[in-house]
């Protein structure tokens, strides 16, 4: 075989073995990376532009909810909530925001049974455009 052939061979089994696994980092990172964590790291919360969709995990036994708020720039508001503990699997909320909007979000903890009011959030995001999740200028 010549040595061109060979390296050929290389090269096409090295692609497919890459375009096999690069479906998985996809899945595994899908709220990379617009993602934020409480100032203890017992929860995260994360904006994906596309689909619209607001996420949150809760990583910590400790009897509190995690929760992302979030706000747009023309007054919608909301809240994405992880109330059945750590799952080690993130939650997403699906919304439908105006793609020409901007939108921040922060993720917080919350004890609903004992409500104390917000624990332990993290500081706003910055302003995000909603529709390809870049910041605002």
């Amino acid at each position: 075989m010549s040595e061109l052939k060979k390296i050929s061979t290389i090269f096409a089994a090295a692609t497919g073995i890459l375009a096999m696994t690069s479906p998985a980092y996809a899945v595994d990172y899908p709220h990379y990376p617009s993602r934020l964590s409480t100032s203890d790291d017992a929860g995260m919360g994360s904006f994906l532009a596309n689909g619209d969709y607001i996420g949150v995990q809760d990583l910590d036994y400790d009897g509190r909810s995690t929760v992302t708020r979030w706000e747009t720039d023309y007054g919608r508001s909301g809240e994405c909530k992880a109330t059945n503990g750590p799952t080690n699997d993130w939650i997403d909320c699906n919304y439908n925001f105006a793609e020409t909007g901007y939108l921040r979000f922060k993720v917080c903890l919350r004890n609903y049974s004992n409500d104390i009011g917000w624990i332990n959030c993290s500081d706003w995001s910055r302003w995000l455009s909603i529709s390809d999740g870049t910041p605002r200028a």
